[in-house]
């Protein structure tokens, strides 16, 4: 009975306690309303890779002091004296999620400090640390369909009954001017032109090391990142070290409304390299010296904003090409993922604040690779972070629309109303290679559709991994399986954002809803696994009536249909 009372004592106090987010945070709500200006052409040149340094934040509200409405003038100074006018901020949050009809629920309660230090113009700090009670660790939280969760929190032994008490701790240092900056930090980060899920680097992935560099001229913007991340096998299981992305992109902007960029990654692990270190160099040629070890990704970005309000963009991302066949107009493999936003803003102060719609492209196989033979051992190469998809929430050979409008009747009340339609299929059920089929059968592969469900059957030759078999090197079966999941979420949220206005501080409400349809969940399953009666000298005839076995089993069990709700409420608010 005591620990009861305590329980809710707690939950009281931290309830009504206080909440913020430093800048080092990209949920802060600060990298919306950016988002906002950029949309109206109050900005025309913040930088691709968030989080932003002090100095970057500070500029950018002092142009919307400078040129926005009265609103926006106001909104940027409550920014400014929270992030600039107090170095600490102390506080609490609770958060209650819920899902029905199997009743899974979420809780979470934690006291913070955040840091927002300018110790001059070239030398800042931002930090953020928490100590998390929780019912559900991150990777087990019930959420929608192929959402992840925002708790940059590694399970350990700090067991309290059914709960769970845990730190987590963002960070990051910057120093120059916000033309010329370099930031280190440990936190979650987002490249690319869009508010969510950049399909280059998408802000659900897990927190890691940055480091970041920016040229920031009237003309050009040049990035640069290298991240250290952790590796898992291909299933997606374990957390190995010495797994690294870097990138770089240059960005070209001719006239204020229009931007041009090319982008450059690359995926590898085993050894710190430094040629990728480089600024302005291309990667993939770069590690032709080592015949071509490492996983590289090229990219190209538009945008344009035609009229006041309205913006454009555009990403596409080359994973993977068959070019002798794509030049030749023959079927060839197209291992891209691609993004395309139309957004529009109101320029005014109006109560209704942006409209957006985003169509998502992950082709099959994008994002996966892998060039060792045992199953077991960490991947480097494929495009995954603690053991989730790194760039796009999506899993291969799928696609996305989502359609969000956002409402601002009263000052500091936001409404969001949003559609999402998914559409995913396993491409591993369009195999029919009696040879991978084999492979599939004697040994232990993914083939759920994931990101870690890679198309190379690989097998050793004098000591060094060699392809045996490579599915769909001629081809790209997008969606064109038999059995395809369709997913449709409709979401309602509402935000209350107050500022308190003698220390700098914040209030914060959520209340939100999600109505999920899930037609198909099982898609998501193993196809094929390891099976006791066949081996390497199976005859072909025995091989495809196992397979095919095992292939009705699975889309029996793929088949159906979830109705799903999802319940949200939050409070956080700082001093």
């Amino acid at each position: 009975m005591m620990k009861k009372r305590i329980f809710v004592i707690l939950f009281i106090f931290f309830g009504l306690s206080a909440f913020s987010q430093a800048a080092v945070d990209i949920f802060d709500p600060i990298y919306e309303d950016i988002g906002i200006w950029e949309r109206i052409g109050l900005i025309n040149d913040a930088p691709s890779i968030r989080p932003y340094p002090l100095q970057e934040i500070k500029r950018i509200l002092d142009i919307v002091i400078e040129k926005g409405t009265e609103n926006q003038k106001k909104k940027a100074g409550q920014y400014k004296q929270r992030l600039f006018g107090k170095i600490f901020h102390f506080g609490g949050m609770t958060e209650f999620g819920i899902r029905s009809p199997n009743g899974n629920k979420n809780f979470a309660l934690a006291p913070f400090m955040e840091i927002n230090l300018s110790l001059n113009e070239i030398l800042t700090a931002s930090a953020h640390v928490n100590f998390s009670l929780l019912n559900r660790l991150p990777k087990d939280e019930s959420l929608p369909a192929f959402q992840f969760s925002k708790k940059d929190i590694m399970p350990d032994n700090s067991v309290i009954g059914s709960f769970t008490l845990l730190p987590m701790f963002n960070s990051g240092v910057a120093i120059g001017t916000p033309e010329y900056y370099f930031s280190a930090g440990m936190s979650r980060a987002s490249f690319g032109p869009f508010d969510e899920n950049n399909i280059i680097i998408g802000e659900q992935a897990f927190h890691a090391g940055q480091f970041i560099f920016v040229i920031n001229k009237d003309k050009f913007t040049y990035n640069q990142i290298f991240s250290s991340i952790s590796a898992s096998n291909d299933f997606g299981k374990g957390y190995f070290p010495s797994k690294f992305i870097a990138g770089h992109s240059l960005s070209f902007r001719p006239l204020p409304w229009i931007s041009i960029g090319i982008l450059d990654l690359i995926t590898y692990g085993k050894r710190l390299e430094p040629i990728y270190f480089i600024p302005f160099s291309a990667f993939f040629l770069g590690q032709s010296i080592y015949k071509f070890p490492d996983n590289s990704l090229l990219g190209l970005t538009f945008g344009i904003k035609p009229i006041q309000g309205l913006k454009i963009d555009l990403v596409l991302l080359a994973d993977d090409l068959g070019f002798n066949e794509i030049i030749k107009f023959k079927s060839a493999r197209w291992r891209i993922a691609s993004q395309l936003g139309i957004s529009y803003a109101m320029p005014k102060d109006h109560w209704f604040s942006f409209a957006d719609i985003n169509y998502t492209f992950i082709a099959p196989y994008c994002y996966t690779h892998t060039h060792d033979s045992n199953y077991a051992k960490p991947n480097y190469e494929n495009y995954t972070h603690n053991g989730e998809p790194l760039g796009s929430n999506l899993p291969p050979n799928s696609d996305r629309i989502k359609v969000k409008a956002q409402f601002r009747p009263l000052e500091g009340l936001a409404i969001n109303i949003s559609n999402t339609f998914i559409r995913h299929a396993n491409t591993t059920e369009s195999i029919t290679d009696i040879n991978i089929l084999k492979d599939y059968l004697t040994k232990n592969y993914a083939t759920d559709g994931s990101i870690f469900n890679h198309p190379t059957i690989t097998g050793d030759s004098g000591g060094e991994t060699t392809w045996k078999d490579h599915a769909f090197l001629y081809s790209t079966p997008f969606l064109t399986q038999q059995t395809i999941q369709y997913v449709n979420q409709l979401g309602l949220e509402g935000v209350i954002n107050l500022p308190i206005l003698k220390s700098g501080g914040l209030m914060q409400f959520k209340l939100g809803y999600t109505f999920e349809t899930n037609i198909n969940p099982g898609v998501n399953n193993h196809i094929y696994k390891k099976s006791g009666s066949i081996n390497d000298s199976s005859s072909n005839d025995d091989v495809l009536a196992e397979a095919n076995r095992q292939l009705k089993a699975w889309r029996e069990q793929a088949v159906g249909k979830e109705f799903n709700h999802y319940f949200n409420i939050g409070v956080k608010i700082s001093y």
